[in-house]
Order: C-alpha cells, then sequence, then structure tokens
C-alpha cells in the first residue's frame, strides 16, 4: 500500500529546501529562471507572492546557490541566446552527467577502509566537514569497507587561524592580503598574494603563493601569519588549461602547484644542515635522535652524541632548541647558536627579576576533581544544512542499489541512529519535482511501501525522482581525503605507493572540479613505529626504554591498544605493566624497542581508552602565563583558560593546565620573548634555572664572533 502525498507543513526547513532545488535543477534540461525556482520550488512557492516583492526570498535564492557550490554541486548558468548578459532570463541547471559519480570510479573493499581512515584525520579543524561529507558520499555506494586498519588514530590539524580563510580563497582563486612576521624581524609587514597551494612539511603548514609586489611564487609559514586574512578586491586570471580532464591529469602526475612547493621545502630542508652535540640520555638526544634525516656522528668517542638536523628555517629551529636548555649545545652554524643564545637570555631575564603582583584574590591552586569532556556521540551533534543536504543525496542511490533493506542495516552503514533514519527516509518519501502542473503531484515525489515501513521498519524505495546516482565529491572534499591519504602513507601498512597513487588519481576523476590543492608531505614510516606496528597487529607485548617527562630513564613493559598521532608526533596507548593502567608514550621519547615472545595480556571487555591524549589529573596544578595576544593560538595545544585582555588588550594573562612545573620549561624557553610565567614563583624559578643552564654552556664555550 501506499501513502497519498501529503502537505508539506511550513516552514519547509533549509536542508528540505536545498534538497528540492537540487532534484528541479536535475530534472530540468533546459533550466530553470529565478521565477520559475521561487513560484514553485518547494521551500520557496510557500513564501512567493505572485506580483508582490520577493527581494528576500530572492537573496535567499542567492545564498542557496553559493551554499550548493560549496558542496561541489555543479550549478550551470545558461544565459539566454536573444539577450546575452541579461540577469532576468538567466536559466538555472545541474547537468546530471557531472553530477553523477563517473562509472569508472569504484573502490574495493580496501580501499573503502583506507579512505575512511584518511577521513577520520581531520576529525579536527577546518576540512572536517569536507572530510565527514566526502564520507556521506563514500557510504552511498554501499561498499562495505574490509577489516579496518586496526589501532590507528590518526590525526591531522589546522589550528592557524589562517588556514580557513587562505583555503576559501585558494578555492575562490582570490587576491588576499595579510601581515607577514619575516624570520629574523620583529614588526610584521604587509603582503599580497594569490594562493596557489597550502601544504604540511615538517609538521608545520604553509602557504605557496604569487606575491603580487614581486611577481614570484613565494612560500609563506601560516604560523607567522598575524591578523586577520583580508580579500583584495580584484579577481586574478585563471590558469590556462586544455580542459578540466587534462589539469586533473597533470595533477595525478606530479605536476601541481602544491607539489612544487613541497618539492622546493624538501630542497630547503636537505640545503640547510645545523650541527649539534646532545647531552647523553637526555630528552633532546632522544627525540632528536629519532627525527628523520638525524644522522648520528661518530668518528671518535669525543663525537659520539653529536646530530646533523635539517632545517627549513633557522628562526623556527631556534626556537625548539632553545626549548631544549642545556641538553643541547648548537656548534653551528653560528647564526643558528647566536639565535639559541639571544632565546636563552631573553627567557633567562623575563623570569629572573622579582615576582609580579597577582590580581587582587587570585590565588594560585591545585585542582580537585579532574576535569572531564562531555561524551557527545556523534549522531547527536548538531549537523549543518550541508551536512544534512549531502546525507540525502547520498542516501537515495544507496537505497535504489540496496532495494530492500532494514532501517538498521541503514543506520550501522551511515552511522546514525534509526530513528535519523527514518526522520531522513520520511523527508525523502515527501520530497520531488514540481512536475508539469506545479503541484508536486504523486508521479512527481519519491515513494516507498509504507508498509514495509511502518510495520516492518524495512525500508523499500518504489518511485524515484530525478537522482539515481552518487554525487561526486566536491573539490575540497577530494583534497582532504587526498591529503589523509599522504599523511597515512607513513603507516607501516601502507607502504604500496602505487595503490596511493591509484586511489588519489581516482579520487581526483571522481571530483566536481580539480581537488584544492591541500598537500601533507610523504614521509616513511620510522622503525619505532614499525615495532609498535608488528606487537599491535600481531597481539604481542613491546618492551622499550622510555625517557618521561621528567627525564627519568625506564623500561617499559606494555600491551599496545592503540597508535595515535597528532600532526607529526606519535603516540602509543597502551596498558602499562609497571603503571598497572592505561599510559600515553611518545615514540620518539622511546629507545631499543622490541616485540616480545609474549602474547598481550587480557584485559576487562569495559576498558576503554579515553577520548583525548592526556587526562586532567588531581594533581594537576594552574599556572597564570602572559603573552601578546596575538601570539594567543601558539598555545592552543594546552588549552588556556581564563583569558584576560590586559590594559588596552595588546596582551592577555592566560591559565594553562599542567601535570608539574618542570613541564613548563621547554614550552616557555622554545617561546622566549612570547610567554612569560606570572605565577607560582616555583615555575618561574624552574624556566630561569632551565634557561640559565642552556646560556651557562655558550659562555664557558670558545667567545663567539659577530654575528651574521
Amino acid at each position: 500500500m501506499e501513502r497519498p502525498s501529503e502537505s508539506k507543513p511550513t516552514p519547509v526547513t533549509a536542508p528540505e529546501r536545498l534538497f528540492n532545488l537540487v532534484l528541479a535543477l536535475v530534472a530540468t534540461e533546459s533550466g530553470l529562471t529565478k521565477a520559475d525556482i521561487l513560484a514553485n520550488v518547494q521551500g520557496y512557492r510557500q513564501r512567493y507572492a505572485s506580483g508582490g516583492s520577493n527581494e528576500s526570498l530572492e537573496r535567499q535564492f542567492e545564498r542557496d546557490k553559493d551554499d550548493i557550490r560549496e558542496l561541489g554541486i555543479p550549478l550551470e548558468t545558461i544565459e539566454p541566446p536573444d539577450d546575452p548578459g541579461s540577469n532576468h532570463f538567466l536559466r538555472y541547471r545541474i547537468p546530471k552527467g557531472l553530477y553523477d559519480l563517473p562509472s569508472d570510479v569504484t573502490f574495493t573493499p580496501d580501499e573503502v577502509s583506507l579512505l575512511k581512515l584518511a577521513g577520520t584525520v581531520w576529525r579536527e579543524g577546518s576540512l572536517s566537514g569536507e572530510s565527514r561529507r566526502a564520507l556521506m558520499k563514500l557510504n552511498s555506494l554501499g561498499v562495505e569497507s574490509s577489516e579496518p586498519v586496526l589501532g590507528y588514530a590518526p590525526l591531522l590539524r589546522t589550528k592557524d587561524q589562517s588556514f580557513e580563510p587562505l583555503s576559501k580563497a585558494l578555492d575562490r582563486a582570490q587576491v588576499v592580503a595579510f601581515l607577514y612576521l619575516k624570520p629574523g624581524e620583529t614588526k610584521p609587514a604587509r603582503r599580497v598574494v594569490a594562493p596557489r597551494a597550502i601544504v604540511q612539511h615538517d609538521g608545520r603548514w604553509h602557504l605557496y603563493a604569487m606575491d603580487e609586489a614581486v611577481h614570484a611564487p613565494r612560500t609563506f609559514l601560516l604560523a607567522r601569519i598575524v591578523g586577520t586574512i583580508a580579500v583584495v578586491p580584484h579577481p586574478i586570471p585563471a590558469p590556462v588549461s586544455d580542459g578540466a580532464t587534462d589539469e586533473m591529469i597533470s595533477r595525478v602526475n606530479g605536476t601541481t602547484d602544491s607539489v612544487r612547493a613541497l618539492a622546493e621545502l624538501d630542497t630547503l630542508w636537505v640545503g640547510n644542515a645545523a650541527r649539534v652535540v646532545v647531552q647523553p640520555g637526555s630528552d633532546a638526544a632522544v627525540r632528536l635522535g629519532a627525527r628523520q634525516g638525524t644522522a648520528n656522528l661518530r668518528a671518535d668517542e669525543s663525537t659520539e652524541f653529536e646530530r646533523t638536523l635539517h632545517f627549513t628555517d633557522l628562526n623556527i629551529l631556534a626556537d625548539e632548541l632553545a626549548g631544549f636548555g642545556p641538553e643541547v649545545f648548537v656548534d653551528s652554524p653560528l647564526a643558528l647558536r647566536s639565535a639559541v643564545r639571544d632565546r636563552l637570555v631573553a627567557a633567562r631575564d623575563a623570569h629572573a627579576n622579582a615576582l609580579p603582583v597577582t590580581s587582587p584574590g587570585r590565588t594560585m591552586r591545585r585542582r580537585t576533581p579532574p576535569l572531564r569532556e562531555a561524551k557527545t556521540k556523534p549522531d547527536t551533534q548538531p549537523r549543518v544544512a550541508g551536512d544534512q543536504l549531502t546525507l540525502l543525496l547520498s542516501l537515495v542511490p544507496y537505497l535504489i542499489d540496496q532495494g530492500r533493506v532494514t532501517v538498521s542495516e541503514v543506520a550501522v552503514h551511515f552511522g546514525l541512529s534509526p530513528e535519523r533514519v527514518r526522520g531522513l527516509v520520511n523527508l525523502i518519501a515527501l520530497s520531488g519535482i514540481p512536475g508539469e502542473t506545479r503541484q508536486y503531484l504523486h508521479g512527481d515525489l519519491f515513494d516507498i511501501l509504507w508498509d514495509e515501513f511502518e510495520t516492518n521498519d524495512r525500508i523499500v524505495l518504489t518511485h524515484q525522482v530525478a537522482i539515481d546516482d552518487s554525487p561526486r565529491f566536491s573539490a575540497r572534499e577530494a583534497a582532504a581525503l587526498i591529503a589523509g591519504l599522504q599523511y597515512l602513507s607513513a603507516l607501516p601498512n601502507n607502504a604500496d605507493t602505487d595503490a596511493i597513487a591509484s586511489l588519489m588519481a581516482k579520487l581526483t576523476r571522481g571530483a566536481s572540479a580539480p581537488p584544492t590543492q591541500v598537500a601533507v608531505a610523504q614521509r616513511d614510516a620510522d622503525a619505532t613505529r614499525e615495532v609498535v606496528q608488528t606487537a599491535l597487529t600481531t597481539g604481542m607485548q613491546v618492551e622499550f626504554d622510555y625517557l618521561n617527562a621528567r627525564g627519568c630513564q625506564e623500561h617499559r613493559l606494555v600491551d599496545p591498544l592503540r597508535i595515535e598521532s597528532v600532526d607529526s608526533d606519535w603516540y602509543l596507548r597502551g596498558w602499562c605493566h609497571l603503571r598497572e593502567a592505561v599510559r600515553t608514550f611518545r615514540l620518539d621519547r622511546m629507545s631499543n624497542p622490541l616485540v616480545t615472545a609474549a602474547p598481550r595480556s587480557t584485559h576487562p571487555a569495559d576498558l576503554l581508552l579515553p577520548d583525548t591524549l592526556f587526562q586532567a589529573s588531581t594533581d594537576d596544578i594552574d599556572v597564570r602565563l602572559e603573552l601578546a595576544t596575538a601570539a594567543l593560538p601558539l598555545l592552543s595545544d594546552y588549552r588556556p583558560e581564563r583569558s584576560e585582555p590586559v590594559g588596552s588588550g595588546v596582551r592577555t594573562r592566560t591559565t594553562l593546565r599542567v601535570a608539574h612545573t618542570h613541564a613548563l620549561k621547554r614550552l616557555v624557553t622554545g617561546l622566549a620573548g612570547i610567554v612569560t610565567v606570572l605565577e607560582p614563583a616555583e615555575a618561574r624559578q624552574v624556566v630561569a634555572d632551565w634557561a640559565a643552564a642552556g646560556l651557562a654552556q655558550y659562555a664557558a664555550a670558545e667567545p663567539m664572533p659577530g654575528k651574521d
């Protein structure tokens, strides 16, 4: 039995309006005028005033057009042949051939599994929405993934505030202006550029752009862009191309701006080398020794602890090495030694004076109950209209392909609650196109077997309208998955670069436009990660020497549970037999890792890993800091609390939670001249002593020549 069509409730929701708009524009070959759409399409016609003013409705349509194009849906504009240039009689349509995913773009269960992992890489930051929508479209194909890549939780972040506006400017071919603090300078300068690519290299995001002042490509570190990104109101010429297909192929063959940007950074990285001496058994010895491309010099016993470090930016390396304090001595180049020494002087002097007076009534305290992050099921989080529209457009081809499927099966496949699935099916079944009568009659709507749906909780689509194939990926969605794949290529079980390149090519062909130029430098897996991965996949225990945050060396025996990453840092989550609890270990603090002959211990079924890498503790303390307000994003990893402007607001005071005061010494020394500890006094003293100890070894060395 079929349910008769029902009258639509008002007001129509934004996702429902957008869904009906897409259906109407796909169904028409000749296109629809704005007047046709406003007067007849569900969601507009309820508010349309025949013969009256429809300005607000027209503005709504203009916003909807932008939203549709942002989702990668190819909305075309057709000018009237007898009146070119006239906006009044423009016609709009969505060519089905450009909307449908190409028939030759198919994915195997193994590829689907890898793509889903690539999508989860962006679970935070600017591209999280794009990756989420890309996975919805992937689910529309109905291909079940093979066994997932066990034990991985990778994470790429785009914490730089400039990432989102720059990536949008890149998509829209806009010229932008920003203030840029050049390495070695104290005042930022205004730069006007045309973005060409955004790439991550050595764990940091860079903008590759055409500099309008010198008419040549330049690379900018996103962390050095200060203030807001302003769009310069003049267009830039689009790159000359023989067509979308040729352009897409060239991207796959490695001739893209992102490839060129990464190649230039690689060349710079190889050409710059520093020689440092590290303290045996120190944090610096372990972490710098584990860095890719680091060479150990062992010509004789006196040089046993020397390291050669490659770098792209001297000042960034100076920040990092200053953070190691007395654990590192810079031998060469002299400019780097001078930069590190200057930072240590600044950190020492900023913390050697008397303790500043705190705000009245403010006292530093230890936390009592640990803070807990609220756990929210993904399905209960609010979703924007774009997500809802993508889900509707993905669900239709899946239901068509399945023929007969239960609500629970759909819920599992798309990661939704059964209640949400039922709501989506109801919305689909009451949607369609105006039809010849412009009345949304029965034959113009989707339909299902209502008895099966209401009685047996089973979905059987009996009539479809306008769409029947999976939608293409948008340029940003394809870019998010491609960059995620590049990041995952460092995993030992993803070493097949040809397979990854083939998958990237499929995503490029399946995109509605050339993928946005966002890329991540591909890295080989290091030896420690391979050992830990072997222990994880074989179910064996792993043992290693570990240098903890307090600088103590310990031997650990661990049941590996999961490997996680945050940008370029990798971690092992596992059951530590020494602590008899779940612990998190940085892989670059490990040495001598070994897969044992003992199988992993059996743990309770309810043993759950926390959602965050590091958990709050009752022993945590508050540390009050002051810094330039513009530099506050540099502390985003540490989740600053209770931030308050100082004076005119140029500077800010904020609070960090730390496990112990020693956890601050590397952070503050590495941000010398930027961040100052106010209280407690113990923390100030730790930082001052750390910087002074690092500085002492330079005073004991031969007199330094003048700065370069």
